[in-house]
């Protein structure tokens, strides 16, 4: 199926050019970089990775010994 569509518009691959131009330059210092996201786009990056409890509200992942957080904003629910 078209490479997984191609991870679902290349969001692993766009995390990987944010991680590695942090690491450029800082390369000395660890990153941690959080993102809050509505439900739409929170289920999409969450749909990634098979090892996440679809019903937490929250997930890191390690990406080149950075850590990358995702959590749901919770006011776009309402």
């Amino acid at each position: 199926m078209a490479e997984n569509q191609k991870s679902i518009d290349g969001i692993i691959e766009k995390l990987a050019m944010i991680v590695d131009a942090a690491d450029e330059l800082f390369p000395d210092g660890k990153m941690l970089l959080a993102f809050e996201l509505k439900e739409t786009e929170f289920k999409k990056v969450q749909g990634n990775f098979r090892e996440i409890d679809k019903s937490f509200k929250q997930f890191k992942i390690e990406m080149s010994g950075n850590d990358i957080m995702f959590l749901l904003d919770e006011s776009s629910n309402v």
